[in-house]
């Protein structure tokens, strides 16, 4: 077993159904994600990691984010038939599985090592289709640059200075013509990344969406235009 999965292992899971749009999708997550980092920290103490470890390995992924819910609310809303797909730092991937429900070629992506087996499961609960791609943005990349007309991502805007990383990876892997979507749950440097977006030459549009927390979703478009309808 692996260390991930021998961390990892009997983490409070409950399968809930999350409604996005017209679409009712199963998903086995965290239930309780204060009660698994509880649980996770207690597994890394008694074998003595180190801090990398924790940061590393945290069960965030796992867990169900109201930025995440926004997000897939964004893509249940809009045609993606056959339209190719990438979401960055996936955890869950419920945007992921929106977009494959909506008929989208999608690729998930993340550096958890446990998001795949779990991304999987939810996968064959629902009847969907996604490829999943261990990928760190700093590195190699497993897909060709500028090749998805649509680059979405949620609640990875966690630290300031994660805006130049996310708006150089975005704009890395996002298609001439194509949208790009920023779910953030409100944080103090949203308006900043926002700016940023703009100075590198993108049309900006923010949005609140979510039926019961709300989220901001940023839309970026290249000022040439976009496939897709707003």
């Amino acid at each position: 077993m692996s260390l991930a999965s021998r961390l990892l292992a009997d983490l409070p899971l409950v399968t809930r159904t999350e409604r996005v749009g017209a679409l009712a999708i199963e998903l086995e997550c965290i239930e309780d994600f204060e009660a698994a980092v509880t649980v996770f920290t207690d597994r890394v103490l008694g074998e003595r990691l180190s801090e990398a470890v924790f940061e590393d390995l945290c069960p965030m992924f796992g867990a169900m984010w109201p930025a995440a819910r926004a997000l897939a609310e964004r893509v249940a809303a809009t045609p993606l038939d056959g339209v190719p797909v990438l979401e960055l730092g996936c955890g869950l991937a419920l945007p992921s599985l929106a977009a494959a429900a909506r008929g989208a070629a999608v690729t998930a992506t993340d550096q958890h090592p446990a998001t795949e087996a779990l991304l999987a499961r939810n996968l064959a609960r629902n009847g969907l289709d996604v490829h999943f791609a261990r990928f760190d943005w700093r590195g190699q990349a497993p897909f060709a640059d500028r090749s998805f007309a649509v680059v979405m991502a949620s609640d990875v805007l966690y630290t300031a200075t994660m805006g130049p990383l996310v708006l150089d990876t975005v704009d890395r892997f996002l298609a001439y013509g194509g949208v790009a979507w920023i779910a953030d749950p409100g944080r103090a440097w949203l308006e900043d990344f926002a700016a940023m977006a703009v100075a590198r030459g993108f049309a900006v549009d923010m949005d609140v969406l979510g039926p019961e927390d709300g989220a901001f979703v940023l839309t970026l478009r290249r000022m040439a235009g976009a496939v897709l309808p707003p």
